[in-house]
């Protein structure tokens, strides 16, 4: 990894971090160690496999793959944000 992509990583993972500690509609992510640790190995993959231009396509991809170990599979959908129910 370059870097650049190591870079766009990093503020992809605060960009990510904090549009999911605002949104009301993701109370099941609080920010915590383990939670943020498995937001930046899921971003180092989209990272690798798709070469992002920036950090904030790179949290669009993290959305629109909508294959995150975080997100609530078990839940109906009430709990996960409207931008993965978009993708």
């Amino acid at each position: 990894m370059t870097p650049d992509l190591a870079s766009c990583v990093l503020e992809g993972l605060l960009l990510l971090h904090e549009e999911l500690s605002v949104d009301l509609q993701t109370p099941w992510y609080v920010g915590m160690p383990d939670q943020t640790q498995v937001l930046h190995d899921e971003l180092w993959i989209l990272a690798g496999e798709l070469m992002p231009r920036s950090s904030k396509a790179l949290v669009e991809a993290w959305y629109c793959a909508g294959r995150s170990s975080l997100l609530p599979v078990a839940c109906t959908g009430a709990l996960v944000s409207d931008r993965h129910q978009a993708a």
